[in-house]
């Protein structure tokens, strides 16, 4: 983690490609709504398995922001990125021309990139053996063509990077913009995460690996079940969400409108297996910490937790105990969330759209309810807003990212200078929460 210093990261635009749609304020509509993106895939045959549910983007049209030639050359989840990264640099209000272009960071986070595109061309080489092939394979692959071609639309100079720990991806991207920022190295960094997942390869190691939430050819739709005890499984979903991230004065001295403020985040690997999270939580628990630690929170001054909330049964119940264990008494008293059962999992877009979801939700001072959660867990028995969203104060909120293969990544946002007073309960077990963050290392 970079030295803490007192510059602080403001969010200023956000961009959005998703399945409820590819504007902020549509996304923010049906997702407040309780609307679900989840329906029969139909990009390709899935006749072979088990599931046959995903959650697809169905409205975008790569020409609406780039010439055909060069939309063309860029994979699906390339070309996701760099349309909300316009998006969001429009909605900022930044005018490029009067910014020192050299330092304007880009940071992007996706987890397989290319493979779409990888699969597709394989095929279809092996048709002709391999003596037609598409010569732009290599740029549209390549997870770091993502961050490349943000940059070449953009016409920005800075650190370009991308980022690919799996499903936590995009919240590892968010975090390393905002140390750069912290840090001084930065004023302004265009940063998110992409994920072009639904292809039937994917779908298929998937499948095989039992992690998709068996729907019998489309006949079952209340899937995936974040937190119900009937939960089995995940869905699939893509799409994109970018950020702009500004340092406060930066942002203040041109007049930009701020959406939240990220005070902190924390970053931990189980070091346990790809596939399985170490059942203890311990290093669950110590990403939260440190998100609470960087931002020099108490437990008690959390209102809302965004959770990974992936609809399987260990994953769910582990991340319960998570906050539990960091939280303590408090966790009862805090409504949380997951958006997969609306959006799926978008494996790295995931931590975006959660992003932008919880950007939103403090705006609005409005919860997005949890769908699909009708039987009561006793392994889960926190406040998860199910059924119906919900008006709440919320200044300060927790962000789960938990990724394939232990990476463990909890983000702390805030309203803009949001205020709140350490009175009643709060006050009374300002003791506890101490006591809490003296154990982060």
């Amino acid at each position: 983690m970079a030295p803490q210093t007192s510059r602080r990261v403001v969010i200023t635009g956000m961009g959005v490609v998703s399945p409820l749609g590819s504007t902020v304020d549509v996304f923010w509509h049906l997702l407040s709504r309780g609307e679900s993106a989840v329906r029969p895939i139909t990009s390709f045959d899935t006749s072979p398995f088990q599931a046959c549910l995903a959650a697809e983007v169905r409205d975008f049209d790569p020409e609406d922001f780039l010439h055909r030639k060069q939309a063309r050359r860029m994979g699906r989840a390339t070309q996701f990125a760099v349309a909300s990264a316009m998006m969001a640099t429009r909605d900022s209000g930044i005018d490029l021309e009067q910014e020192d272009r050299g330092s304007i960071g880009i940071s992007i986070g996706t987890s397989i990139g290319g493979m779409k595109e990888a699969f597709e061309f394989h095929d279809a080489a092996k048709i002709t053996a391999y003596e037609r092939v598409n010569p732009f394979t290599m740029g549209m692959t390549f997870p770091n063509a993502i961050s490349s071609e943000v940059a070449i639309v953009l016409g920005l100079h800075g650190p370009c990077e991308t980022y690919s720990i799996g499903c936590s991806s995009t919240a590892n991207a968010i975090g390393r913009a905002y140390e750069w920022i912290k840090s001084g190295q930065a004023a302004l960094v265009v940063a998110g995460g992409t994920e072009a997942p639904l292809h039937p390869s994917v779908y298929a190691a998937m499948n095989a690996g039992r992690a998709l939430a068996p729907d019998e050819r489309g006949a079952i739709r209340d899937l995936p079940r974040p937190f119900d005890k009937t939960r089995c499984g995940m869905v699939l979903g893509e799409g994109a969400g970018s950020f702009i991230l500004e340092e406060y004065e930066h942002a203040r001295a041109r007049g930009a409108r701020m959406y939240a403020e990220l005070e902190g985040w924390g970053f931990t690997c189980d070091a346990h297996s790809m596939v399985k999270a170490a059942t203890t939580g311990q290093e669950q628990q110590r990403a939260a910490r440190l998100a609470l630690s960087t931002a020099h929170w108490f437990p008690e001054e959390v209102d809302y937790v965004n959770a990974c909330g992936l609809g399987t049964m260990e994953l769910d119940a582990l991340e319960t105990h998570t906050v539990k264990q960091v939280l303590g008494p408090h966790a009862y008293r805090v409504p949380i969330s997951s958006f997969k059962a609306s959006l799926g999992h978008a494996f790295a877009a995931s931590g975006a759209f959660q992003l932008i979801g919880t950007a939103k939700a403090m705006e609005h001072q409005f919860i997005p309810p949890t769908l699909n959660l009708t039987t009561p867990d006793p392994s889960c028995d926190l406040d998860y807003v199910s059924g119906e969203g919900r008006v709440a104060h919320i200044d300060r909120a927790l962000i789960n990212s938990f990724g394939f293969g232990g990476k463990n990544i909890v983000l702390a946002l805030s309203r803009i200078d949001a205020k709140v007073a350490m009175t009643g309960s709060r006050a009374a077990s300002a003791g506890y929460g101490l006591h809490h963050l003296a154990g982060v290392s």
